[in-house]
């Protein structure tokens, strides 16, 4: 997004080969303080042009033109203009039209008649999501340096995040990681949001089991040319669920994860935050250098914990690792705290700790707080459908539609940060040591 208290005019290119069209839109969007359109092209020829000579910050491109197809003129403008996101406009809302679109490099896709609020919405949102590419354009052009493999790594890496990447762990296993981060993808999907499940838990997956999926492609043969990957690449190994959710699962074989480098890893997360909205990454218990570099691209870190005393202990070590002071960007200010399997009063046995006395010790707020329902849990895995797909209104679904809505909150409002902060309120801390340890 744009910095200062000065708001950016956002520079829009209308496409579209019946003028009738091209008048209403610039109409509508006349209303608009922050939008200004540039200029307005009948053909898709016509519109390369215009846009390597004016750069506009969005194209609305309709898909129907008479010399050349807005599939095709959107792949020229988007290897010619980075810095335009291309909004595909068409009266044909078939799926093959859309992935065509992304395909060729489109941010974006409109159906007609376009309300005036959808219009706004969706020229405001890619802007939005090209900040990264419009910050690494301007900064080769300061440094003079637009050759190939020059792109320096940290303006590289700016560039290609444009996607909320959401990390999933625990140190503690068997606390239900990739329950939370199937159901948090799923909970996330709208019409206007992608969203991708990444498996990183590379010798133990489960998340194609938890879903029941089968694929003959994974994340290995995108990390064997992470440098040469492009859409249709990824397309080819992107299972699509039943319910819409893309999913990158794990190596089939456990050993093929010697083969994965976690630099690999960070540069996949990296370039698959360029092609969707929400990249949601489930991963292994152990604390590792694929770990930590999942951490440091990571734009949230739902941190998973049972209320138990060993699992509350292995996370208040986690989040004291992560507080590192000489980092100039604490990576324990991205933990969202979770408690999973959480049981009510009566059930309670001797090993589970109250809530209350979590968040003092872990010094962060319980963001959401999953009950125990193990039968719906184990059946939804054996239907291979997640919770948030059959119990979204009532527990434990509909918790997790909650925390889906707190992570969504936290990454794209501003001022939510503070949130997933708040340190409670200080208790005795002498009931804290009896159950943990150490000084609380």
């Amino acid at each position: 997004m744009t910095s200062g208290s000065q708001k950016q005019v956002i520079k829009v290119l209308i496409v579209d080969d019946i003028p009738d069209v091209r008048d209403n839109l610039r109409k509508l969007l006349a209303f608009e303080p922050d939008i200004e359109v540039v200029g307005a092209a009948g053909t898709g020829r016509e519109a390369i042009q215009i846009a390597t000579e004016m750069r506009p910050d969005v194209v609305l491109m309709d898909i129907n033109m008479p010399d050349m197809d807005g599939i095709t003129a959107t792949k020229s403008i988007s290897t010619a203009v980075r810095t335009a996101a291309v909004v595909i406009v068409s009266v044909q809302s078939e799926p093959g039209y859309l992935r065509q679109a992304m395909l060729a490099g489109a941010r974006d896709f409109l159906t007609k008649p376009i309300a005036s609020e959808e219009l706004y919405t969706t020229i405001r949102r890619v802007y939005e999501r090209n900040e990264p590419v419009r910050q690494q354009e301007a900064q080769l052009a300061v440094a003079g340096r637009t050759t190939k493999g020059e792109v320096p790594k940290k303006v590289a890496a700016a560039a290609r995040a444009a996607g909320h990447i959401i990390v999933v762990y625990s140190p503690q296993g068997g606390v239900g990681t990739t329950t939370i981060a199937t159901n948090l993808a799923s909970a996330l999907m709208r019409p206007d949001t992608r969203v991708l499940l990444v498996d990183c838990a590379l010798q133990f997956g489960d998340v194609d089991a938890f879903l029941n999926l089968q694929s003959t492609a994974n994340i290995s043969k995108l990390t064997q040319s992470v440098n040469d990957l492009d859409a249709d690449v990824i397309e080819n190994v992107v299972i699509t669920h039943g319910s819409g959710l893309k999913v990158i699962t794990a190596p089939s074989h456990p050993e093929q994860a010697y083969d994965i480098t976690s630099d690999e890893i960070k540069d996949l997360m990296l370039m698959l935050g360029t092609l969707y909205d929400y990249i949601i990454v489930d991963t292994p218990t152990q604390y590792d250098d694929m770990t930590l570099k999942l951490f440091e691209v990571a734009e949230r870190i739902v941190m998973v914990a049972n209320p138990t005393i060993p699992s509350i202990r292995n996370s208040r070590k986690m989040i004291d690792i992560l507080d590192v002071a000489e980092r100039p960007d604490k990576l324990s200010d991205k933990v969202i705290f979770v408690l999973n399997r959480v049981v009510n009063e009566k059930e309670r046995g001797h090993g589970t700790v109250p809530i209350a006395s979590i968040e003092n010790h872990v010094k962060r707020k319980v963001t959401a707080a999953v009950p125990a329902d193990d039968r719906a849990v184990l059946t939804a895995v054996n239907q291979g459908v997640p919770l948030v797909a059959k119990l979204k209104s009532r527990s434990p679904g509909r918790e997790l539609v909650l925390l889906a809505e707190a992570v969504r909150k936290s990454v794209e409002s501003e001022g939510d940060e503070e949130d997933t902060e708040e340190k409670p309120t200080e208790r005795s801390k002498s009931g804290l040591r009896a159950l943990f340890g150490g000084s609380g």
